[in-house]
This record gives C-alpha cells, structure tokens and sequence, in this order.
C-alpha cells in the first residue's frame, strides 16, 4: 500500500541511489514493519536497510524522543532502470489507521443514529487529527532524511 512515489534526483541513477542508502543504513534481518528500536547514541547511520528479491526496504533510525511518530517504509527497486523510491506506512500504522476510521465512520453512524452526542465525538476527532499531525510530521522529516542519505553521494 504505498501511498507516494519520489523520483530520485536527477544526478542518481538507481545503483549509485543504491549504493549511498546502503552506505547510510544498518542492515537488518527480520521485516521492518515490526522493527522496534531506538537509537540514542551517535552514529552515522541512519536508516535500517532489508534486502529482499525485488527490494531494499529502508527505514529511518529514530531516537526515543521520536518512538510515538508512525513508522514508514521506504521501497528502492532492484531494477536497474527504475528512477523512483515509494513510501508508505508499516503494518503497525496501517492497523492503527484502520481503528481510527474504523471509529470515525462508528461515531458517525452514533451521530446520525443520535446514539452518541457530538460532546463525546470531538475527543475522537481531536485524537485523529493529532495521529494525522504527527504522520505529516514524519513524511517530512523521512523526506529530509532521504534526500540527505542521497546528497551523500
């Protein structure tokens, strides 16, 4: 379920892009929707890297000052000739996502069903719009990230 496809810079083809992200990660093992770690000591990487048939998998090291923002994937081809990444949410974000419309289109019916007063749906609204603040929050600063593990080259 990737939600955006980034062109690389023009300067980079896919292995020189491939190169310099590998050069910027720490290898991992296991999937990296399920990857809960932090890292609170200097290091000069900064994405976790999965290597899989089609794909290298990224995502960005985060400090534990950052453990509440929605985890994201960052998808690099193997082809040779693909001159993009895709990003989109891990499985963690997705399910979290998915409770939260989940409650949304509930209170809605309750709303319109007058089982529930708007009183009582707007801490829900305000819980949604904080989870999508925070998404926002993370799409820009793993955009950064990137585009500095890029500049690297």
């Amino acid at each position: 379920m990737y939600f955006r496809t980034i062109l690389l810079p023009l300067d980079l083809n896919q292995s020189q892009a491939e190169a310099s992200l590998r050069k910027a990660s720490m290898k991992e093992k296991i999937s990296l929707d399920f990857k809960f770690h932090t890292v609170n000591i200097g290091t000069d990487k900064i994405f976790y890297g999965l290597e899989d048939d089609k794909d290298l998998k990224f995502t960005r090291l985060k400090t534990s000052f950052e453990f509440f923002l929605p985890k994201l994937i960052i998808s690099l081809s193997k082809n040779s000739s693909a001159k993009n990444y895709r990003i989109r949410p891990s499985a963690i974000s997705i399910g979290i996502m998915g409770l939260l419309v989940f409650g949304l289109f509930t209170g809605l019916i309750g709303i319109i069903r007058e089982t529930t007063t708007l009183v009582t749906f707007v801490p829900f609204l305000i819980i949604i719009g904080i989870y999508t603040l925070l998404f926002l929050v993370e799409i820009n600063i793993t955009l950064r990230t990137m585009n500095k593990a890029l500049s690297n080259f």
